[in-house]
């Protein structure tokens, strides 16, 4: 009789899914926030340097937590599962920041961030469930 897979399909999905979602989002953010800099009054150089290293910021992290998250599920390892869980929380909140704490939110902005949002609290959520079966004792048949 094989043996039993615990690699997660869903959290697969989700995390492939989130790795081409999240490329058309930096690509978005970038062009976004160069049209905030050029286009909106009151925009000093700060707060543009300061949205640009967190939009720096949330790339690094953001490609780290799918690459741990997708190693540990396809290697079915806890460690890099946890670490891409652990990432998701400095992730979201730089994505809270865009949709919520910046100088100005546009619209698109808005719609993104919270895709984004959404896509982070079920892989959240996902990658729990498969830290929970990669690390649950085996079932002994006989």
């Amino acid at each position: 009789m094989p043996a039993v897979a615990n690699s997660s399909l869903t959290y697969e999905i989700l995390m492939y899914l989130n790795s081409f979602y999240f490329g058309m989002f930096a690509v978005c953010e970038l062009g976004m926030g160069l049209y905030k800099a050029t286009s909106l009054p009151a925009s000093n150089s700060t707060t543009t340097i300061t949205e640009f290293s967190l939009l720096l910021f949330l790339i690094a992290t953001e490609g780290g937590r799918v690459y741990l998250g997708r190693k540990g599920n396809l290697t079915e390892r806890g460690v890099p599962i946890l670490c891409g869980i652990i990432l998701t929380i400095p992730s979201a909140l730089t994505t809270l920041y865009f949709l919520v704490w910046q100088s100005y939110v546009l619209r698109l902005e808005m719609i993104l961030c919270s895709i984004q949002l959404v896509l982070l609290t079920s892989e959240l959520v996902i990658s729990v469930l498969c830290l929970i079966a990669i690390f649950r004792p085996p079932l002994f048949e006989e």
